[in-house]
């Protein structure tokens, strides 16, 4: 299995080099990949190769933190190929999960683990490369430059994700020694060597922070993803609708208008073919309210008040009287029913 990473990760590769008087044409060449697939951020690269330049720029440039500086050249661009997990999450658990599975699949063949413990939670990278040669007894590639440029790409995303106040709890880091002294600078968190894996620890709280997929810089990202959404054909109208009041509900967006406009159609003609399946595009929207409502309402967080912002509502009391209508009481209510069940299954499981 050859592990890829997309092009695009590695924007502003020329300026960041050219700011060290290097030539990234030479650099590019000795690490064996061609400069005008890197002029078009088009396609992917070997992990190997690019574990290769890095080492290089870094070693001939005289820039131990190379790997970092290039990650914080990335902003939305680092987020990839991950339009889908975007558009589908309200909060960062839910991109954590969907981005997980995405990545683990060819050509990314990234493996992460996301394991709660109690307050903290810890985000865990894994090499694929380097499994599988501890595996055969083989010693694993020296990607300490490649490591710290995909941990930066990382918190990257998440900033861009979660708002720029989005913050670690600590790092943890395979390498055994830093490699320069900028580390914590970048991360705004302590970083600790000589761990078992390269990790993010999070504050589990933060898994209900919501998405930000009002974010301008996320536009282009989510812009691309609608579209190659679109592209898929009339036989997914249905999950096209879905896909969208996914991501139009928090921003208060949600109308059957507003779909149709990005749906390129007239708001007839969706009715129409939604009443061909025999669908209603309000109930469509009054499910997925009622199911991510049940989602939220059964953990302590988030508060009323952010609940009622995901799901698209524009006043308190509009949630208060959906609740009413789905389960029979205020949300409250609600919360407070569903957190004494889960410590009744947790007390039954115990016993």
């Amino acid at each position: 299995m050859t592990q890829q990473i997309r092009t695009t990760l590695l924007t502003g590769f020329y300026e960041l080099v050219s700011q060290f008087n290097g030539s990234p044409e030479g650099l590019l060449i000795s690490a064996r990949i061609n400069p005008q697939q890197i002029e078009n951020l088009n396609g992917y690269l070997p992990l190997k190769s690019v574990n290769e330049l890095l080492d290089k720029s870094a070693h001939q440039l005289s820039c131990a933190d190379f790997g970092l500086r290039l990650a914080h050249s990335q902003g939305a661009a680092a987020l990839g190929s991950l339009g889908a997990a975007v558009l589908q999450s309200l909060t960062l658990g839910e991109f954590l999960n969907a981005a997980i599975k995405q990545l683990d699949k060819p050509p990314y063949s990234l493996r992460i683990e996301l394991q709660k413990k109690g307050r903290h939670t810890l985000l865990g990278f894994h090499c694929i490369d380097d499994l599988q040669a501890s595996a055969q007894g083989e010693i694993p590639l020296a990607l300490d430059q490649c490591r710290e440029f995909l941990l930066g790409v990382s918190l990257i995303a998440l900033q861009n994700l979660c708002g720029e106040n989005f913050q670690l709890e600590s790092v943890h880091l395979q390498t055994e020694r830093p490699l320069h002294d900028q580390y914590e600078s970048f991360f705004g968190a302590p970083v600790h060597f000589g761990r078992e894996k390269d990790a993010f620890i999070l504050n589990s709280s933060s898994l209900l922070h919501p998405t930000e997929k009002c974010n301008p810089n996320l536009r282009p990202l989510l812009k691309t993803y609608i579209e190659e959404l679109l592209q898929q054909g009339e036989a997914s109208l249905v999950v096209q609708v879905q896909q969208l009041i996914y991501c139009l509900m928090p921003l208060k967006r949600c109308s059957l208008q507003e779909v149709a406009n990005q749906l390129g159609m007239h708001k007839r003609t969706l009715q129409r073919r939604l009443r061909d399946r025999n669908l209603v595009f309000e109930d469509l929207l009054d499910r997925i309210r009622r199911e991510r409502a049940e989602y939220y309402l059964s953990t302590k967080q988030p508060p009323m008040s952010q609940i009622s912002n995901m799901l698209g509502y524009r006043e308190q009391s509009s949630f208060n009287r959906a609740c009413y209508r789905w389960f029979g009481t205020t949300p409250m209510r609600v919360r407070r029913q569903m957190m004494a069940n889960v410590a009744a299954r947790e007390a039954a499981e115990v016993e």
